[in-house]
């Protein structure tokens, strides 16, 4: 047993595929043509192997050689041997390619509901055998995932302290003042004052929330904090305060690409407030102690190319 293994270790991966072509073909000289080598070579290769593993593989015998029994066995596993490589050959040939692979996006609320959609779909549409995965949850989640190499990319707010997670620019979004087409404000003619503005803001997201934090920040910032009302009703959903605002419910500011669809139908109709300028910055992050995959680096190329050069990173 040790002498078949001592023996064996002594075939190198060229000697077995000089057997293989050898056996495929049913001729030293077409071997030798093929493998671009001599036909001296090509039978001191395969003497070597017969002598490794102390039996005959082919019947010299008569004019056109053939396989022996044990020549037989070696080539059933020469031809799954070979198989093989070409199998992980093609795969990574195909996934260089972006005909296969894997691609695993992390977003935040705003990117992964409003932003993204149309990203995907164009991806899809050029590489339709990449299977796409979308998780999503808050800034620092999608980070995370991005960091324990759960996901490819994350595209969120910006998150301190990341180890591994590298955060750039992807878009600055401004946010929008809007309110509900049966709101009296809806009807005025003229652009609301702060305070109006404040007196008027009866629907917030939850305490703590990036989104909240950035609207007190500017009520501070024009000395209309004050008057700020004690929200009527307090969200932890986007989609949910849109809802409520496109009802009546006063009037609100959120991300400008979050209600978009809903200026369009007239669900909300967009209001003037003076010295309003709120944005979010919104950053791609990847994990830059990992190599990205071909799927992930193509996806970050059509994210970077896609926005305008104020936008791009």
């Amino acid at each position: 047993m040790h002498k078949n293994q001592f023996g064996i270790t002594r075939m190198n991966l060229e000697h077995l595929k000089t057997f293989h072509v050898v056996a495929s073909l049913g001729s030293f000289t077409e071997a030798a043509k093929a493998l671009y080598m001599t036909q001296p070579a090509v039978s001191q290769q395969i003497q070597g192997i017969e002598h490794a593993l102390r039996n005959p593989l082919f019947d010299r015998s008569k004019r056109q050689i053939r396989l022996t029994a044990k020549g037989k066995i070696l080539f059933s596993y020469t031809q799954k041997l070979f198989g093989i490589f070409r199998e992980i050959e093609n795969v990574f040939s195909d996934l260089n390619h972006l005909l296969t692979g894997e691609l695993t996006i992390a977003a935040s609320a705003v990117m992964g509901n409003y932003f993204l959609s149309s990203f995907i779909a164009e991806f899809y549409k050029k590489y339709p055998l990449i299977s796409i995965r979308l998780e999503m949850g808050d800034s620092a989640y999608v980070t995370h995932l991005v960091e324990e190499g759960l996901a490819d990319v994350a595209l969120s707010r910006h998150v301190r302290n990341l180890k591994h997670c590298k955060q750039k620019l992807l878009i600055k979004e401004p946010y929008v003042c809007v309110c509900g087409p049966s709101s009296p404000l809806a009807a005025l003619k003229r652009p609301l004052s702060a305070k109006e503005f404040a007196e008027n803001y009866l629907v917030m997201r939850q305490k703590g929330s990036r989104m909240r934090s950035k609207l007190e920040e500017w009520f501070k910032s024009v000395g209309v904090y004050e008057f700020l009302s004690t929200p009527v009703i307090e969200v932890n959903s986007l989609e949910s305060s849109k809802q409520l605002i496109a009802r009546g419910f006063g009037a609100a500011a959120f991300p400008s690409i979050a209600v978009r669809q809903e200026l369009k139908r007239e669900s909300l109709i967009m209001l003037s407030v003076e010295n309003f300028s709120v944005t979010a910055d919104y950053f791609l992050g990847y994990n830059d102690k990992r190599e990205l995959s071909p799927a992930a680096f193509e996806f970050i190329s059509l994210l970077t190319e896609s926005m305008k050069p104020k936008d791009q990173i």
